[in-house]
């Protein structure tokens, strides 16, 4: 294998040691030295938030468009922000957080079969990723896909499912938990819940004795879900971990690492260090971007 040295623009080595970085490519195919980050750093420091806009800013500005109603384009022509901001930012980036992981796992489900199965198996509260649940699609209780392809189905509100399960040839048929000794049909779904802080925002809020009919998946940001659910099955020994609250990260490791770079990138809108013009570095999907923003209508303020 052949050792390459990165250099920055006086020709010096970046790095004294070899190490693995994350970069991005020139469209010749030489290292951008203005945007380089140790992989170590990567997964375990704040991101940094040039790397993650260049993979993945396209992609979040679209759910933020299209499945929040969170971009407009003023009258000068940018882009602008219709985030609704609390006086306390973490909580704003948390909540907000919270509705792009919908989509983020709605998007996944509904593109891998396997994906589909697998969250659909624990969303019934099954044991197999059965291929029966090939027949059912995902979608979001309060995206705007859902509100436009299935209306009955759009329940923003809906304190208990953030993602269910139809019936692809059967939009009224919905996917059902498996249930025993109940003549009550129970309708399948997960919540979703994204934190740096699972002991303030869920330990007592959001897991309770039979508060959620559906299993809560926690994405835990700070890796606090082995602790927070032993904290929890010493009150509740009724809740079964893994089956009535799971692990993001353990679910679906793609989808968890996805939500770590958004997270970097919706701290910098929340706090001003990035604008929503900063926010895709290609000038071509730049420009096709805001013209699908322009052709918009009718959006509305979410407050987060």
């Amino acid at each position: 294998m052949q050792k390459t040295t990165i250099l920055d623009s006086t020709g010096s080595p970046i790095f004294q040691q070899p190490q693995l970085v994350v970069a991005t490519m020139n469209s010749d195919g030489s290292i951008n030295t203005s945007s380089i980050q140790p992989l170590n750093q990567w997964n375990n420091e704040h991101r940094s938030s040039e790397l993650v806009s260049h993979a993945h800013g396209y992609d979040l500005m679209s759910i933020l468009s299209n499945e929040l109603s969170l971009v407009d384009v003023n009258d000068e022509g940018f882009l602008q922000s219709k985030i609704f901001i609390t006086p306390d930012q973490n909580v704003s980036v948390m909540r907000l957080l919270g509705k792009v992981a919908e989509a983020v796992v709605v998007k996944k489900c509904n593109e891998d079969i396997q994906a589909n199965r697998r969250w659909g198996m624990y969303a019934r509260k099954g044991k197999t990723p059965h291929k029966s649940l090939d027949s059912f699609i995902a979608i979001g209780t309060g995206l705007n896909s859902t509100q436009r392809l299935y209306p009955t189905k759009y329940s923003p509100s809906d304190p208990q499912r953030d993602i269910i399960w139809i019936n692809e040839e059967n939009k009224k048929q919905e996917l059902l938990q498996i249930t025993k000794n109940t003549n009550s049909a129970i309708i399948a779904g997960v919540q979703l819940k994204v934190s740096l802080d699972g002991f303030k925002y869920i330990y007592r809020s959001d897991v309770a004795k039979g508060k959620y009919e559906v299993p809560l998946v926690y994405f835990d940001l700070s890796n606090d879900y082995y602790k927070l659910t032993n904290a929890i099955y010493r009150e509740e020994p009724d809740v079964k971990i893994g089956v009535d609250i799971l692990r993001g990260k353990d679910l679906d490791p793609e989808c968890h690492d996805l939500l770590v770079s958004y997270y970097y990138l919706i701290l910098d809108l929340v706090n001003g260090k990035m604008t929503m013009d900063q926010m895709i570095k290609d000038e071509l999907l730049f420009d096709s971007f805001k013209k699908e923003v322009q052709e918009q209508q009718g959006k509305k303020v979410i407050v987060v």
